[in-house]
């Protein structure tokens, strides 16, 4: 695909919104003014020189998308949606680790367009995030990783194991040394439960992410800084399109977990 092509739709915002905007259905000028708000005189030359390259079709007044531009928008979402998210939250994104994502999700990272950058909460103090409090206590299946330790993960999951929840929890060796021995109870008991499933991963922490959180409807993903810290700050999205980016990121790492038998860690087997 020519350069030019590309150039018309990432160096005009105007162009890739109207793009994007006829990408969904066609629409009458008027429509187009109002969605976009912006004045005629400014959209008027961007409709010609769409037109000129054949990305656009007018028919009396109403314009829609070519089969040319088309392909444009689908080649070109992907970029899209990255540059989205790291414009949203740029100081974010700048100072996060992403070499726990792997390249084939990284490819598409702008899946998570829309996501919700949560700060920590001072009220909270030591608590679990109330995100993951609220939004997974009446789930019927959740999928956790922790690369970090917090002391009511244990408790947490055990009582959604409890409510016969589907429980698969992923976590670092450090993590589940410490489960093992001050929470040893509560990890015995989770993995009396036939719904409930306790991974170990035994790379290094900063070799995946601080935390992944999946409910049905709900996606919770942390990064460590690139100092190796986790600062508390995560995204948050119910989109369906987060969700299964944050169900693969999670089953790759599954894959590439052992999974517990007893809190004895050598009495462990390969996750198959």
């Amino acid at each position: 695909m020519k350069t030019q092509l590309v150039n018309l739709l990432l160096f005009s915002e105007n162009r890739k919104n109207l793009l994007l905007l006829l990408a969904k259905k066609p629409r009458s000028i008027d429509e187009i003014l109002d969605l976009l708000q912006i004045p005629r005189a400014s959209l008027l030359p961007h409709i010609k020189k769409l037109k000129e390259e054949c990305l656009i079709l007018q028919k009396g007044n109403t314009y829609s998308i070519s089969i040319l531009g088309d392909i444009l928008v689908r080649k070109a979402r992907p970029l899209l949606d990255a540059a989205s998210i790291f414009e949203e939250n740029d100081y974010y994104w700048s100072y996060r680790r992403l070499d726990s994502i792997p390249f084939h999700l990284l490819k598409r990272i702008g899946n998570l367009k829309g996501s919700k950058l949560i700060e920590p909460g001072l009220d909270h103090g030591f608590d679990l995030f109330p995100e993951l409090i609220n939004h997974f206590t009446g789930s019927s299946k959740v999928m956790f990783l922790f690369s970090y330790f917090h002391p009511q993960i244990p408790s947490f999951s055990l009582e959604l194991a409890k409510k016969d929840t589907q429980v698969q929890l992923i976590l670092s060796k450090d993590s589940f040394d410490r489960l093992s021995g001050d929470f040893r109870d509560a990890g015995e008991k989770i993995l009396e439960k036939k719904n409930a499933s306790i991974f170990m991963h035994t790379g290094t922490p900063l070799e995946t992410p601080a935390l992944i959180a999946i409910s049905e409807n709900t996606l919770l993903l942390g990064f460590f800084n690139k100092k190796g810290k986790f600062e508390g700050q995560y995204l948050l999205s119910f989109e369906h399109r987060a969700l299964s980016w944050g169900i693969e990121l999670f089953e790759y790492y599954r894959e590439r977990s052992e999974k517990i038998c007893s809190m004895d860690s050598s009495e462990s087997s390969p996750d198959i």
